[in-house]
């Protein structure tokens, strides 16, 4: 049994379908390892009935929901999340609502922070990945693409992968970095982890089991190009002083 408290974020955006069992799953498998726990769903002004699914679920089982009218994108909705992490939690952890990899993984990123690590992320870019689904042929371009931009631009080419959404942290350090974050799209994990890097906090990539869901919420056409702006904006935010250490 897990002693230690810990805080799980889920981002959701129109995950009305699935949000409901997804976190009973969730649930259900934290109930049974960790002695105390929280949930917390941020819903990212979806324009389906998540918010109703979210109400419904916190009838079944403890559940914080904050909820954000207005879409400002998967970064803003992690950072509320993780900013609103109880006092008492020493671990904070966010995944995909679709559970695109699955809540099981969660036992050996913890493992890893037992042995020192700060941060421990999922990667596609480690030997030991599993791939139970393949990839969208248009997204593993896209991931293609994005990689070696953000290698070449932030001059970070020694952490494989940031864009999974699957990681776990020591919560005092969280809430360091994600009150520095400004990223609000698809690139705030680029942000995080450049923080964290910048500040020489240790982090382990680890491989996992992929479930790629059809479903994504990515725009083919938008969200490269932002993705692609933001890491200029990470960049010159870095050289003009803005990430500081209170």
């Amino acid at each position: 049994m897990i002693t230690q408290k810990l805080s799980v974020v889920i981002p959701c955006f129109n995950e009305g379908r699935t949000i409901f069992e997804n976190i009973r799953k969730i649930n259900g498998y934290l109930a049974e390892r960790v002695q105390s726990f929280e949930i917390i769903a941020v819903n990212d002004g979806s324009i389906d009935n998540t918010l109703a699914e979210l109400q419904r679920t916190q009838k079944e089982i403890p559940l914080k929901i904050i909820n954000d009218t207005e879409n400002s994108g998967k970064g803003k909705a992690v950072r509320d999340g993780i900013l609103s992490a109880s006092d008492e939690s020493a671990v904070v952890i966010f995944l995909d609502a679709d559970l695109g990899i699955p809540i099981e993984e969660l036992e050996k990123f913890l493992e890893e922070l037992d042995r020192g690590a700060d941060i421990v992320i999922a990667s596609r870019f480690v030997p030991g990945l599993r791939v139970t689904q393949p990839v969208l042929w248009y997204r593993k371009i896209m991931e293609k693409v994005f990689r070696i931009l953000r290698k070449m631009i932030l001059n970070s080419w020694r952490v494989e992968d940031t864009q999974c959404g699957f990681k776990v942290f020591k919560k005092a350090i969280a809430k360091k970095i994600f009150a520095m974050a400004t990223i609000e799209r698809f690139a705030f994990d680029s942000e995080i982890i450049f923080i964290a890097k910048k500040f020489g906090f240790k982090i382990k990539e680890l491989p996992i089991t992929l479930q790629n869901p059809k479903n994504s919420s990515v725009r083919i056409l938008f969200d490269p190009v932002n993705m692609f702006f933001a890491l200029i904006k990470i960049r010159f935010y870095d050289l003009t002083g803005k990430y500081k250490w209170k």
